[in-house]
């Protein structure tokens, strides 16, 4: 338990964009087989979250003061963005439950909805909480002995930023979801629905974008990243996929919605119904830039990887990053998809089914080789313990939590952890 990461939520990431993908396969969409293998992939990703979140309490109620050292890494914490993404995973598995097999009603609706609105309040509290800790000394229970603050330059920086930012993407797009599920029963919530998610969509995509453009200057800068880094290229795919599909799901929705409330409040049909096409029109060439946008970022990332291997000739070991790997690509998959459907193309049909089907076997690789690693217990390593044991005592002055977590992360930065970690090593 001592050594139960946030990273862990990852697993449920992963899991849930699986379980996305073989529902809204482009092929087969009347397959109930598909349906079903999505059901149990939901089944199992809830029980994973159970067991994760299980755990993470345990880990901070048994061992209080390792939430004040993991709250100091500079890169530990950044992954506690994990966990409202895989709470929405859950929330868009549970809705394709509800809308394919009519499970619950209108009231499952409803609570899915309302579990919705507790997803985006912690999205919103992660994202500005991590931002204001990675810029500023963040005062943690009034209390000046336990304050926070990283430290983190440009030319050290790791993808694991986006972390923290990407949960309001990811929220924006499940709020799309429900808003058109919402729609048989209440204009009114759709469209509130909508404009959270919007807002929201704006937010954490303009967060990303801004970060991403200085993880390119870094990798100018200072060229590949070490093996230890080079993995976690890909979570740039995430902000880039989440963001597209939700603005496809979002435009959508509102294009239909418009002019159904404009028409009822007395404007212009016509005019509404215009209206509602151009947001969608714009949403869907936005989208269609960060598809485009995302397909650079494959190519940059692979040939990173290709880099690190061939011409350093270094090892990726196996570690719990790797689950990082699934949610991005899967996410990246699903915008895919929704462009098929969006433009009735067969190219994109095609590659939505090929990445899909790649994500799939991604997911199984790594489900398997982590059976065996979980056992032995290489799946659990934080880098937020000096010496692989629960610290007994906090710093007491202010700065103290953060020259902890740098003792940690000199001590354990010899050890084959999670690719995303690194980062914090570099930067001391």
């Amino acid at each position: 338990l001592r050594h139960f990461t946030p990273a862990w939520h990852a697993v449920v990431m992963g899991t849930g964009a699986t379980s996305a993908l073989l529902t809204d396969f482009p092929y087969g969409q009347d397959n109930n087989h598909l349906k079903i293998a999505g059901c149990a992939f939901f089944i199992l990703n809830l029980v994973l979250f159970v067991f994760v979140c299980v755990c993470s309490v345990l880990r901070y109620v048994l061992y209080p003061d390792i939430f004040w050292l993991m709250l100091g890494h500079p890169a530990q914490s950044l992954f506690i963005g994990c966990f409202p993404m895989g709470m929405a995973t859950l929330i868009n598995s549970a809705l394709a439950l509800n809308q394919n097999w009519g499970f619950g009603g209108e009231h499952f609706l409803r609570a899915m909805w309302a579990f919705w609105w507790l997803d985006a309040g912690l999205s919103c509290l992660v994202a500005y909480g991590m931002i204001y800790t990675m810029q500023d000394q963040f005062p943690l229970l009034t209390s000046s002995c336990r304050s926070v603050r990283h430290e983190h330059s440009i030319s050290d920086m790791a993808a694991v930023w986006l972390l923290p930012v990407v949960p309001l993407v990811v929220a924006s797009s499940t709020g799309g979801l429900l808003a058109t599920a919402l729609k048989e029963y209440s204009h009114t919530l759709s469209l509130v629905t909508i404009s959270i998610s919007f807002s929201m969509l704006a937010m954490g995509l303009g967060f990303a974008l801004m970060m991403i453009t200085i993880y390119l200057l870094r990798l100018i800068i200072r060229g590949v990243p070490d093996a230890g880094l080079v993995l976690s290229a890909f979570i740039v795919l995430g902000p880039l996929g989440q963001g597209g599909f939700s603005l496809l799901v979002n435009g959508s929705a509102i294009s239909e919605l418009l002019p159904l409330h404009l028409a009822a409040s007395g404007a212009d049909f016509p005019q509404s119904t215009l209206a509602g096409q151009m947001i969608f029109a714009t949403c869907f060439c936005s989208a269609y830039a960060l598809w485009s946008i995302g397909i650079a970022w494959i190519v940059v990332a692979l040939c990173s990887i290709y880099h690190v291997v061939v011409a350093r000739g270094a090892r990726l070991h196996f570690s719990l990053g790797y689950w990082g790997l699934i949610f991005p690509n899967g996410v990246f998959a699903l915008l895919t998809v929704e462009l098929s459907k969006v433009l009735n193309s067969g190219f994109f049909r095609v590659a939505g089914s090929l990445w899909s089907a790649l994500v799939f076997l991604l997911w199984s690789a790594i489900f398997l080789r982590s059976i065996p690693a979980f056992i032995d217990g290489s799946l659990f390593q934080a880098p937020c313990l000096p010496d692989g044991s629960a610290a007994t005592l906090l710093p007491t002055t202010q700065t103290g939590v953060h020259e902890q977590a740098t003792r940690s992360v000199e001590k354990a930065s010899s050890s084959s952890d999670a690719p995303f970690t690194e980062a914090a090593r570099k930067s001391q």
